[in-house]
């Protein structure tokens, strides 16, 4: 399927889950979010789409009796929009003075990003990050969508918001992971608040604070001084195989689909983010389970 295709059934949303996942990968689908994000912080200020349109539709109708209008017309005509809105709002910015950054990866990519004060945020797969640059000196604050490590400079206060909480440190490491029901926090260094759907707690180096389906639980855990997947592996410690199963997907940009078993059994264990045969019977092997790989689809079922 061509980039105009991916478009034109993005617009009209009607990409399957398959197709979803393949155009995410495409520089394409990176631009368009990223024009959209833009579209979305901008507000015109005296402009009347609506009076606008009957004008152009009222011209056009003089200039010709029948006027046929394509689904190539009206992407031309949506992306014409948003590159033009995103035009606006870049060029507002340098007016006025507004600088929020946004930093994103894809399927299967890890980034690093240095902030103002130096403090170093990694993103891992599928994740991005966003912070005003201007506003850094008074408000060290970082909205995070999926998952992050923090090595926070010490100073003034630091936070890192999701949609499920707030962690609240000084200076320290720690990682951030919100995604889909699955929340959870691990201080490696210092020490951390987070402010979720219980009561706040503070977190030392090696506990951690986890949240899955808002149920809340605390623990002790043997971990490494960084994540694992820093190094190109993920780890987990008792966590629903369900997250495990997502977490495949966006390290390998594949659609797992599971056939009568227990998508809620925990798992412990890692698997490799660069090698998917070897990945696939590390999390299919220690419950018994089997796999069939149809192109981009995996299927996880019992082995017998």
């Amino acid at each position: 399927m061509t980039n105009q295709e991916y478009i034109e059934k993005w617009l009209a949303d009607t990409l399957s889950k398959e197709e979803r996942t393949l155009f995410e990968q495409t520089d394409a689908y990176r631009n368009l979010q990223r024009m959209d994000s833009a579209l979305k912080r901008f507000t015109p200020s005296q402009f009347d789409a609506e009076a606008s349109f009957e004008k152009i539709k009222l011209r056009r109708q003089k200039e010709a009796k029948v006027v046929s209008l394509h689904w190539p017309a009206i992407v031309r005509v949506a992306a014409a929009l948003i590159i033009g809105a995103s035009v606006l709002f870049y060029f507002a910015d340098a007016l006025f003075g507004t600088s929020e950054m946004v930093y994103e990866t894809g399927i299967g990519e890890t980034r690093e990003v240095v902030l103002p004060d130096q403090s170093v945020v990694t993103l891992n797969a599928k994740s991005s990050i966003a912070f005003s640059k201007d506003n850094w000196q008074d408000e060290r604050t970082v909205k995070l969508q999926g998952e992050a490590f923090f090595s926070v400079q010490r100073g003034e206060k630091f936070q890192v918001v999701t949609a499920k909480g707030t962690v609240t440190v000084l200076g320290t490491q720690f990682n951030v992971k919100d995604r889909n029901q699955f929340y959870e926090v691990i201080c490696y260094e210092g020490k951390v608040q987070v402010a979720a759907t219980s009561t706040p707690v503070q977190l030392t180096a090696k506990h951690a604070y986890r949240e899955v389906r808002e149920q809340a639980t605390q623990a002790v855990l043997e971990i490494a001084d960084t994540p694992t997947w820093l190094n190109k592996e993920s780890e987990f410690e008792s966590v629903p195989y369900q997250e495990v199963l997502s977490e495949l997907e966006r390290q390998y940009a594949v659609i797992v689909k599971t056939k009568d078993i227990d998508i809620t059994q925990l798992y412990t264990g890692r698997f490799p983010n660069k090698d998917l045969t070897t990945a696939l019977k590390s999390v299919t092997i220690p419950f018994g389970l089997t796999y069939q790989v149809n192109g981009k689809e995996i299927l996880v079922l019992h082995g017998d």
